[in-house]
């Protein structure tokens, strides 16, 4: 993942944690890196429209994922 800003996504320990949480939760950790660029993408907007739909984009992959 690019560099995005996340400091508990630069550690190798704050990784470990972070894909422990998303296992536990049942997200994918390239879904949560994902939503995270996007977030980071978006900032500065002053609409964040785009920025929903790019969530909404995610998350009908991962449903569309899971229904395979």
């Amino acid at each position: 993942m690019p560099d995005n800003g996340v400091a508990l996504l630069k550690s190798e320990e704050g990784r470990d944690l972070v894909r422990r949480k998303c296992a536990a939760a049942g997200v994918h950790m390239d879904t949560l890196e994902e939503l995270v660029a996007a977030e980071f993408d978006g900032q500065g907007k002053m609409r964040k429209a785009g920025l929903y739909v790019e969530f909404d984009r995610i998350f009908d992959e991962v449903d569309t994922e899971e229904d395979s």
